[in-house]
This record gives C-alpha cells, structure tokens and sequence, in this order.
C-alpha cells in the first residue's frame, strides 16, 4: 500500500492530507486545515506528528513562482527547442534583471491552438533560496516533490481529454489554470483572493482562525438570495469586492482564448464560503460554475460531509503528485545535474593522487642523481613535497571561500535591490492616499458648508443631519469598486445627493449604482446613461440620503 502526504503551505495557513493508493482505489486517511504565526518548522512537525508522517513520502507547493509565457516553432527540433528556451530565459533574466545564480526553472511545451505552426511554452520561475527555506523547514523529513500548485490542481480532474475549462483556485491569491483539450494551456495568478479577505477580518477578529470560521459561516447574496441575506454578514461587502474582481479578470482571459470555456470549477478557500459558485453562476451565465471535487471521492460512500474534503483541494492534489501523477518536468525537488564551482578540483585533488604525484616526485629526484638520498636530500625533498602540499590545500580552500563570498555578496544585492523597490513602492502608495484624503476632505467640507446649505435651501426642507453626509462618504469609500473613479459628489438640494462617476466598462458602473442602493446609502436611487469618452465611461447617479 502506498502513502503520500500533501503539505500546501501559504502565508499563514497550512492544509495538509494524507492519501493512501491500493491499487486503483485512493483513500484519503487524514486531513485538515491549520493555521500558525511565525513557527512554521514547529507547525509542520506537528502536522507530521499527528498524521503519523514520518517515513512517509511529503509533496509541497513551490512558492512565490513567476510564470512566463512564450511562442517558438514547433518545426525546430527537440535540441533546438532546449537552446531557445534558454535563450529565452536569459533574455528574460536580463529584461527583468533578475540574477540567473539565484533561480531555478522549468517548464511545459503544449500546443499552441491560435498558431498552430507554433508551440507554446510555459515556464515556472522560483528563487532557490524560497525552495532551500520550504526545505529547512521540512528538515530531515522525506520530501518527495516540489510542485506548482497551478498545475498538480489538475490531478483532482477525471477524464479531461476534450474539456475545455477554468479551475480557479482562490487561495491567498488567485491561481487560474486553463486547460484546453486536456493540457494545461494557460497560468494567470492574481491578487484578489481569501488573503485581504482575511487580513480585514482578522483586523477586528485578531484571530485567522476565527477569520475563517467567520468566512465558512457566510452565505453569500446572488440575484435569487439578494433580500434574504444582504443585511446577514457585516463582511459581505469586503468579500464580494473581491470576488467581483476576480469575476472580471476571468471574462478577460476568456474573452482572450481562442477556444470556448465549457466549465469552471473553483476550489481554495474561497470555497468556504456558501453559495459561491451561484455568484459565479450569476456573473458568467454561458458557462457551468460548479465546485471543483476530487475525482476518487464518491458521494455514496463518504463519512464526512464533501465540503470538508473540499477546503484541502490543494493538499489533496500534491499528495497525488506523491502517489505517481507527478509532471516530473515540474519537480523542483530534484537537484541540478550542473557541475558545481570547484567540483573538478574536488575531483582531481584527493589523497591518492597527491600520494602518487608525490611519490612519483621523489622517485625522479632519485633517477637524476645516482646513488641513495644523502640525509640532507631526504629533508629537502619531504620539504618541498610539504610546501606543495600546503600551496594546494591553501589554494584549494581559498577558491571554495571565494566562491562563497561571492554567493553571499550577490544574495545581499538582490535583497538590498528588493528592499529599494519595495520602499519606492511605499513611497508612491503613502502619496496617493494622501492625495485622497486630501480630495474626499475637500468633499466633505464642501457638502457640509453651513453657507452652502443656506444657499440650497435647506432649511425650508427636510434637514441632513449632521454626520449624514460623512457617514455616507465612508460608506461609499468601503464599498466602491477599484476601478471606478469619483469625479464629484455634489449635496444639491436638500437631502439630494448628485454623484459623477467613470469607469473603464458599464459593469463596474452598475454595480456600483447596485451597492448604493442595496447597502442603502442613497435611496431613490437612479442614473443616467452611460456616456462614453475616450476609454472611460461616465455617469450620474442620484439618490437620497436616508
């Protein structure tokens, strides 16, 4: 009987399941979700404790991979093919400036169905030092395999040889892989996913766990359900802003294919939340949404309820790597089969060979000159023998610290370069919420102008009170999608609210006119139509406040 266990590793939480294979029937003996702070070494040993993993064969993900996606000629030949690939990883190592001596990488070759004269090429990037860290943490355990999640999440598949479909894997980011007539085809990760989700949650909660107990307790509105649980959850809002993003980016990448998606399955997390897949359903009507199962797991015979196995999606799949559906060209387990720096001079340099070059030595001193070696001769020769003993060794071992110092002088670049962007990155961030403050301050000065409600008329009407209109600002600011812009918001008359708003599409536009309305935080709500400008999309919405 064969065992493998699946450890998925990410940010703060770890999912982990143990499968057992007799033959063709799989079974899976343990499972669960866990989450830690900082100690991940401890956390797994518990892990492997409880499961009783400890001859067993461990499969993990790889982290923080980098995707690259290129084109060559399917006429070149497979030698070929290999010399461009890593001329092509090369030229990308140089665009990006990335240093090759700290990466690894590997890749697939499938069919390139838009031009078929050619094929297409995905490669998977990661930094060795992220690998060495999963490795240490896992120190003197059996690691089997190292794998990208994006593509062992298709072993949870049965019999894809024609399906067209999207396994959207909402995790602390998104990973979507595409599969085309049975071959992954397309990898996109994305931001959004359970990761801010969560991170807002535990803001309040100050706990992931009880984060996530808050998320599988959630059912989330479509069209049907809108009424009935709108006012159920005081998170609904944060987690379908997320959601909703990721709505969008996958009608992008479906609209980018050549071929028509049959199916979605989701998986991740994300799955934790009630009626998920009806959101989806809502958002993409052509296509069948449905949540991604284990191709083994039989409904007739299971002891546990299907969404418990569900959530470990992703450890399931790498425990299946383990037990023999592995894509060996994505295994970043194995070791480089390059030769080292300094692995020749290893080689050459061992003690028979200074034995046999010395003695050798002696024995040419002694042909050149007759007769055996006085005293003194003797003490010469094991003399110079010695220095060139030493000057070997001594060079031997100052090459070996050179090459470390070396190493250690580059990882010190790449951090300190990671470092700046980040703060530049910091930078440029702090700038622009303060420029928004700045801007939604002018706003609420603006509206709440005691000389400009004279000059409107409110007095005779029905008057605001006083933190309506701050109220309602907050409110818009927590709920309104990233990728629509305020232009104006203007208290006209009255209670009346006129807001102008622009957008890249009419959808992010209506749903924002939507979320006024259903959050109620304008009433009466209404707009005009959409007038398009260039490659944006303005409306006016008005409304009441309440």
């Amino acid at each position: 009987m064969q065992s493998s266990l699946g450890i998925y590793v990410e940010n703060n939480v770890i999912k982990y399941a143990k499968l057992q294979k007799d033959k063709d029937l799989i079974k899976v003996e343990s499972y669960n979700i866990a989450f830690y702070d900082t100690d991940l070494k401890s956390a797994l040993k518990k892990i492997i404790s409880e499961t009783y993993s400890y001859k067993t064969p461990i499969s993990i993900n790889l982290a923080d991979e980098n995707y690259h996606t290129f084109s060559l000629s399917s006429l070149l030949s497979k030698q070929d093919t290999k010399k461009a690939i890593d001329i092509e990883y090369e030229m990308l190592c140089s665009e990006k400036g990335y240093n090759k001596a700290l990466l690894n990488y590997k890749y697939l070759i499938v069919d390139n169905k838009e031009e078929p004269e050619k094929q297409k090429v995905i490669s998977v990037m990661a930094n060795k030092n992220d690998i060495t860290k999963r490795l240490l943490s896992l120190e003197g355990e059996k690691v089997n395999t190292i794998t990208p999640i994006t593509t062992s999440i298709v072993n949870l598949l049965e019999n894809t040889e024609r399906e067209n479909c999207m396994i959207i894997n909402i995790e602390t980011n998104t990973k979507i892989t595409t599969v085309i007539d049975g071959q992954i085809y397309q990898i996109d990760l994305l931001d959004d996913g359970m990761g801010m989700v969560l991170d807002e949650i535990n803001q309040i909660e100050n706990s992931f766990s009880k984060s996530y107990e808050v998320c599988k307790n959630m059912t989330i509105y479509t069209q049907n359900t809108s009424e009935l649980y709108a006012e159920q959850n005081e998170y609904m809002d944060i987690v379908t802003a997320s959601l909703y993003n990721i709505v969008l980016e996958i009608k992008r990448i479906m609209s980018s294919l050549f071929s028509n998606i049959d199916k979605i399955y989701l998986t991740g997390l994300g799955t934790c939340i009630n009626n998920i897949d009806l959101y989806f359903q809502d958002y993409l009507p052509g296509t069948k949404c449905e949540i991604l199962r284990p191709y083994f797991i039989r409904s007739e015979s299971m002891q546990v309820p299907m969404k418990d196995y569900i959530e470990v999606n992703s450890a399931i799949s790498l425990a299946l790597d383990g037990l023999g559906m592995l894509n060996k060209n994505l295994d970043f387990s194995k070791k480089s089969t390059g030769t080292k720096a300094g692995s020749i001079l290893q080689k050459e340099i061992t003690w028979q060979g200074i034995k046999e070059y010395f003695l050798g030595f002696g024995y040419h001193i002694k042909d050149d000159f007759s007769g055996s070696l006085e005293s003194f001769e003797k003490l010469l020769t094991r003399a110079i023998m010695a220095c060139l003993l030493l000057a070997i060794l001594f060079a031997f071992f100052s090459k070996g610290i050179e090459i470390q110092l070396n190493k250690k002088l580059e990882e010190t670049r790449l951090v300190s370069g990671n470092t700046m962007a980040q703060l530049e990155k910091l930078d440029s961030d702090r700038l622009t919420i303060f420029s928004r403050t700045t801007t939604y301050k002018q706003l609420v000065q603006e509206l709440t102008n005691p000389a400009r409600t004279e000059e409107n008329g409110m007095s005779g009407g029905r008057v605001i009170t006083k933190d309506a209109i701050p109220n309602m600002l907050n409110r818009i600011m927590v709920v309104i999608p990233k990728k629509v812009k305020l232009i104006s918001i203007k208290n006209t008359t009255s209670t009346h609210i006129e807001i102008r708003a622009e957008a890249e599409k009419y959808e992010q536009l209506g749903y924002f006119k939507a979320v006024l309305s259903t959050n109620g935080i304008l009433l009466n709500v209404k707009s005009t139509s959409g007038q398009k400008s260039g490659s944006v999309v303005g409306v006016v919405i008005e409304g009441d406040l309440p």
